[in-house]
């Protein structure tokens, strides 16, 4: 499928992860990995590798043995899409307009179009608490 904005595999099974975590039954609650692979239909191995950078960006914290998972490191409420998707793939940049990788920004006539775009798409992401995605709040 083509699409002009296509989200990738591993964001989209980040924010399901970010979310069912966030849906525990409370802040102490470890979530089990293999639980959410078995119920969403996806890879274990392929979940591990996005915790791990979840982890890392001191989003969630995880504990070994019998009764481990991974639960939030801060409420729901102080987590948002923009951090998330930060933490799994690093910034969110529509068009490398203003970088190296942009061999046509000095005479870019589309770029006040992305531009526009770009500062949109990370107003939403700062202002969409994983609070907000899980309850609609």
């Amino acid at each position: 499928m083509n699409s002009l904005f296509r989200v990738s595999a591993r964001n989209h099974a980040g924010m399901i992860l970010m979310s069912k975590i966030a849906e525990a039954k409370g802040p102490d609650e470890f979530v089990s990995l293999n639980a959410i692979a078995d119920e969403m239909k996806l890879s274990q191995g392929f979940l591990e590798e996005i915790a791990t950078s979840l982890k890392k960006a001191g989003l969630i914290r995880g504990r070994k043995g019998p009764g481990g998972g991974y639960k939030l490191a801060k409420p729901a409420s102080k987590i948002t899409a923009e951090q998330i998707l930060i933490a799994l793939e690093g910034p969110v940049l529509l068009v490398p307009c203003g970088t190296k990788g942009c061999h046509v920004a000095k005479n870019c006539s589309a770029k006040s179009l992305w531009g526009f775009l770009q500062k949109d798409v990370l107003e939403s992401l700062k202002q969409t608490t994983l609070s907000s995605i899980v309850y609609g709040s």
